[in-house]
């Protein structure tokens, strides 16, 4: 299936019904392993990973009645860096959940940790930062975000983010967008 519907799905039906959550709980997204998933090696290519983990947020966020409130103040949330670590392969087919998990927030991100699990087993986990974005302002800072979901009545318990997270966010960082940042090789040159 395409990801554009199935982003479309997510947005509009694939949470309706589910139970409701707290940001501080983990949420579990059903998925299955599609054939538009599958690279030439007969498994789910490693980049569908990041646009499953891209439709379990969304899952999240509505079922925490963020993606609502959030909308509705002008904020969305974009991804400032991911990484991802592989285990276990999955087939064609293969159902798989996606869990997701707030691990904390530092002034200007959210960081979360989504794994994909196989009856019990991890395959694959992923930390993401997520920024957000508010309409004619700019970057949102957390303290925003927080302040227009409490007003919404929604309570935002934020983990102490582990040290170790701060500082993967910190060594991948990249300069501002406002800023110049060249592609520099030192004395090796791109061909």
């Amino acid at each position: 299936m395409n990801m554009w519907l199935q982003w479309l799905l997510a947005m509009t039906v694939k949470s309706k019904g589910r139970p409701a959550l707290g940001i501080d709980e983990v949420a579990r997204t059903p998925f299955v392993v599609l054939p538009t998933d599958i690279d030439l090696l007969g498994h789910m290519n490693n980049g569908r990973y990041l646009s499953y983990m891209d439709l379990a947020r969304v899952d999240m966020t509505v079922r925490t009645g963020m993606q609502a409130v959030l909308e509705r103040a002008g904020i969305y949330a974009v991804v400032g860096q991911s990484t991802m670590v592989y285990r276990r392969s999955l087939d064609l087919w293969q159902r798989f959940d996606i869990e997701t998990a707030v691990l904390g927030a530092d002034e200007r991100a959210i960081y979360l940790q989504q794994r994909f699990v196989v009856g019990g087993q991890l395959h694959a986990r992923g930390i993401v930062q997520g920024r957000f974005i508010e309409r004619r302002v700019g970057t949102a800072t957390i303290d925003r975000v927080v302040e227009v979901l409490e007003g919404a009545g929604i309570e935002v318990p934020l983990p102490e983010l582990d040290p170790r997270v701060h500082d993967w966010a910190e060594t991948n960082r990249l300069p501002s967008a406002r800023r110049s940042a060249p592609s520099q090789w030192g004395d090796r040159i791109p061909r």
